[in-house]
């Protein structure tokens, strides 16, 4: 019981692949290797009425905090105007960067003035039921170095520029 939260990356693959095909007239394109071999998984015939069209969504569980609350906080208030539902939070590129440079800026700030520091960067740790101490401590800045090291993990493997990939927060509580 208590914060968990969770960083999903999700791609989507067609069932055809488009790459090199010209559109002539009843003439469907190769089928995609990717998703051939994803829905080798599927429950036999599961996808019988998916002859014509159709994709796969796949989703990779990419981090994961527990009671890490100032983090919580910058998602739901920056991301999802302060609602905290434990709804899906669409999270951008743009937005990782973001986030990634403010726990460094609060990490740098040394001891002294990090309390302040992490409010003007909305990293202040923040109540809720079971989500963990309001302290700036150990815990704390552990979970801005958790951060950190994911968000960098995610930003080299998923170069710039590629969309084939969406990422989504969600915490549960």
């Amino acid at each position: 019981m208590g914060l968990d939260m969770y960083l999903y990356a999700r791609k989507y693959v067609s069932k055809f692949d488009y790459t090199d095909f010209k559109r002539e007239d009843g003439v469907m394109p190769p089928v995609n290797k990717e998703w051939e071999s994803l829905a080798s998984f599927s429950p036999k015939g599961l996808m019988d009425n998916a002859q014509d069209f159709g994709g796969i969504s796949v989703s990779y569980p990419v981090g994961y905090w527990r009671k890490a609350n100032a983090i919580h906080g910058w998602f739901v208030n920056v991301l999802a105007d302060g609602e905290d539902e434990c709804q899906e939070i669409p999270v951008s590129r743009e937005h990782f960067v973001i986030l990634r440079d403010s726990c460094k800026a609060v990490l740098e700030s040394g001891k002294d003035d990090m309390e302040e520091v992490s409010a003007d960067h909305g990293l202040e740790p923040i109540e809720g039921f079971f989500f963990g101490g309001k302290d700036i401590d150990e815990w704390y800045i552990e979970s801005l170095k958790d951060t950190i090291t994911m968000i960098d993990n995610v930003l080299a493997i998923v170069p710039e520029g590629n969309y084939d990939w969406q990422f989504v927060y969600q915490a549960s509580w």
